[in-house]
């Protein structure tokens, strides 16, 4: 029997999955937080290790049968990370060394039909990227708003409260966010809750979808809100694609992360405007599915749309 591991590490969690050649899910398992800018290079072979041990549990195979294992990791975002992450990993006792890439990558292949295209994921954070069918890839930095990416569903919370404070000072329009974000917050005026802001409470980040929802409802702040956070992240989906050479025929562009879980048309149509060959899809299994397939095609297997669908299934569902 063929069995291959797929990992998605993140900030939070932790995932690991181990598939045979037909999609049938072997096992599965949830860790800890493995991005090592933050937990530290042991933190996250830990977390890896205690994923991949969870998966296994119960399954008649021992990790040297793995035949290919593929780890889409936050924090892989020069090329010295890898090989540092490489030695981290030797210590889970695998057959071969793990394939360690930036796990927008994964996120992408998850999304994707062919195994290639674009994905633009806005979440905490946002980035974008992709591959074409020759195998070549290319991603922006994903490394917040100063370092030029924007868009983020923490982005448009924070243009949310500044318009609130713009609005109560009189520097800006008058809108429907104000009393959003105070319900949101729990304040009972404006004032209030621009001075608990002020001094360290609760942050904006989840107020996204307060802003998609006042968006629909016609507000006219909160729809330039959206519209921005749509060309923030269509030109980032654009500029990929343009430099795979993949900007003038279709493709696929995967959307994933908390802010597309509005399911915005506005910001949607947004996107569209700035990738108009792009053929728009949402994220709906984990982004560990595509370590997986990637696992599969490493090596040799060309999963099929069948053998996808089963994967996503079955991860859905192990990860509710």
């Amino acid at each position: 029997m063929t069995a291959v591991l797929g990992v998605d590490g993140g900030g939070s969690k932790t995932h690991a999955a181990i598939c045979d050649e037909n999609g049938t899910l072997i096992g599965a398992g949830t860790a800890g937080p493995s991005n090592w800018e933050t937990v530290g290079l042991r933190g996250a072979a830990d977390s890896v290790g205690d994923a991949i041990e969870r998966a296994m549990d119960g399954a008649d195979l021992s990790r040297s049968e793995l035949e290919a294992a593929v780890f889409g990791l936050a924090g892989v975002d020069w090329p010295s990370d890898a090989p540092r992450l490489e030695g981290a990993f030797e210590a889970l006792r695998l057959s071969d060394s793990p394939t360690i890439l930036n796990d927008s990558f994964i996120a992408l292949r998850a999304g994707v039909r062919a195994p290639w295209g674009v994905v633009v994921i806005a979440g905490t954070g946002t980035v974008a990227a992709g591959r074409n069918s020759a195998g070549e890839t290319y991603r922006t930095l994903g490394l917040g708003r100063l370092l030029g990416d924007e868009g983020s569903a923490s982005d448009v919370g924070e243009a949310a409260l500044r318009a609130v404070a713009r609005a109560y000072v009189g520097r800006g329009p008058a809108t429907s966010l104000s009393e959003g974000l105070c319900e949101l917050m729990g304040a009972a005026t404006v004032a209030q809750l621009l001075e608990e802001y002020s001094r360290g409470g609760e942050r904006e980040s989840n107020a996204a979808p307060v802003v998609l929802r006042h968006a629909e409802r016609g507000d006219q702040v909160a729809i330039e809100i959206v519209e921005w956070a749509g060309a923030q992240l269509g030109e980032a989906a654009r500029v990929v694609a343009s430099r795979l050479a993949m900007d003038d025929e279709p493709f696929e562009l995967v959307m994933s992360g908390g802010l597309f879980h509005g399911r915005s048309e506005l910001l949607e149509q947004r996107i569209a405007t700035e990738v108009p060959t792009a053929l728009l899809t949402r994220l709906e299994a984990p982004p560990v599915v595509g370590a997986v397939l990637m696992a599969l095609e490493q090596r040799g297997s060309r999963p099929t749309a069948e053998v996808h669908d089963r994967i996503g299934r079955s991860l859905v569902t192990a990860f509710r």
